[in-house]
């Protein structure tokens, strides 16, 4: 699904787009933008499912974006940013349709909610989707089936409502030629060639019961297995696990596991994963649990091989505990990726503080160093770090001044300015509160040590 952010400030946008993890409701693509008059003719030139748009900007607000959503009959859902002194627009945006309304500051939790109603929304009120084969990833669409998450079975609710109607059968051929491969792609049609995956020496695949009957006369080593209606999801996952697998697996199977598997982008760390994982037993929960680890990755890692992924499912989880290990240090790989960004920012401006303790150090000042709006910056800091950004700063300095007060031979009051105090008897007091003793009782008490 397809998000934009609008809003007129680079600030407020940047730091929405780095807010959640977005493929937790689903969202493959995030446009953001800062001129409204643009992000208009986005809404109508492009397939648009989530607007979360700023209420007031120059030019093109963001009720005018509603009312422009609404003349030209979009599907596209709104969340609208809005201050306190802005209620009566948000009242007038939920009037046009909007789904939710944020105030700003905008609250991590508030913006899960908002998007959590959108998605139920989404999936109660859109119409069977029209077929985009150009789109349509065979692996993506197989991990639907088999996951237990219910997104991305969402997003291809349309084509397994296409091909519900049509038993399947799935297929495998050890030593195949690429002749084969290609007799295969052609007898499936080239549409659902994608559902045709070489792995090492074995081809696999998803195929209409149809070609299965000609293909096992063409191709004598060939083995399918009974056909199953891909609506009939349980079946479906049946088949599978019992072809591919050799696991016997059922509905109660998928429950039980439930509370051990990762929920895609759920934040996890690799670490908290790895216990859940050495806490089953059975192989057929750990296959189950790992294939819901595959579909995370494959879901979630920029850098994904659609090889390197068939090989995972088809070969590799035959031996689920050799397996774990390399999927293990991919979520570990992705999660530090996903936090890099952030901390990269926090690290920044962390540096910047203790290089500048005699600047004001205001938030508009440190807003400027992050890139971000001086309010987004302060919460991003205080979720980041624990810690609110004035704090920190007066922590520095005092940690600056005690260090001066024993490795120099500088007055107090030039210390206090050093660190950024214009007043000297305020400095004193709050170096009291953090130290217990005065500057000067400090200095004396680190020379008689």
């Amino acid at each position: 699904m397809r998000l934009l952010i609008v809003d007129d400030g680079h600030y407020v946008v940047e730091y929405m787009k780095h807010l959640l993890d977005w493929n937790t409701f689903g969202i493959d693509q995030i446009e953001t933008m800062t001129n409204s008059i643009e992000a208009r003719d986005m809404l109508t030139q492009n397939h648009i499912d989530i607007l979360i748009t700023d209420i007031r900007m120059p030019e093109v607000s963001g009720i005018d974006l509603l009312q422009h959503i609404h003349q030209h009959g979009l599907s596209t859902k709104v969340i609208i940013l809005s201050g306190y002194s802005e209620f009566e627009y948000a009242q007038q945006g939920i009037r046009l349709g909007a789904l939710d309304y944020l105030l700003k500051p905008v609250d991590k939790d508030d913006v899960e909610k908002a998007m959590s109603k959108a998605i139920n929304n989404i999936a109660k009120t859109r119409p069977a989707q029209s077929i985009v084969w150009e789109n349509f990833d065979g692996l993506a669409f197989l991990l639907s089936l088999l996951g237990h998450n219910g997104t991305l079975s969402k997003e291809y609710e349309a084509y397994t409502t296409f091909l519900g109607g049509r038993h399947f059968c799935c297929l495998k051929l050890e030593g195949f030629t690429q002749e084969q491969e290609s007799v295969i792609k052609y007898a499936v049609g080239d549409k659902l060639d994608r559902l045709v995956w070489a792995t090492g020496t074995r081809l696999t695949a998803f195929i209409p019961e149809e070609a299965a009957g000609e293909l096992t006369i063409k191709l004598e080593q060939s083995v399918v297995s009974p056909p199953v209606l891909l609506t009939d999801r349980n079946m479906t996952r049946q088949i599978f696990y019992r072809f591919f697998l050799n696991e016997d697996v059922h509905s109660e199977d998928f429950i039980a596991i439930f509370n051990h598997s990762p929920s895609c982008g759920d934040g996890e760390s690799a670490g908290h994963i790895i216990k859940k994982y050495d806490h089953i037993r059975s192989r057929k929960q750990k296959v189950i649990f790992l294939m819901e680890i595959i579909r995370y990755v494959y879901l979630t890692d920029k850098d994904r091989d659609t090889t390197e992924t068939v090989d995972w499912i088809f070969n590799q989880l035959q031996y689920p505990d050799e397996l774990s290990s390399t999927l293990m240090e991919r979520v570990s790989r992705i999660t530090n990726n996903k936090q890099m960004s952030i901390q990269t920012i926090i690290d920044k401006v962390q540096t910047y503080i203790e290089e500048h303790l005699s600047h004001g150090l205001s938030l508009d000042e440190l807003g400027k160093v992050a890139h971000l709006h001086p309010v987004y910056f302060s919460k991003l800091f205080k979720q980041e770090t624990g810690e609110n950004v004035s704090n920190y700063i007066s922590r520095k300095r005092l940690e600056k001044a005690s260090q001066l007060l024993q490795d120099s031979e500088l007055r107090v009051h030039d210390i206090a300015q050093m660190v950024g105090y214009k007043k000297n008897q305020y400095f004193i007091q709050l170096f009291k509160v953090e130290y217990g003793v005065t500057p000067y009782q400090y200095r004396r008490n680190m020379i008689h040590q």
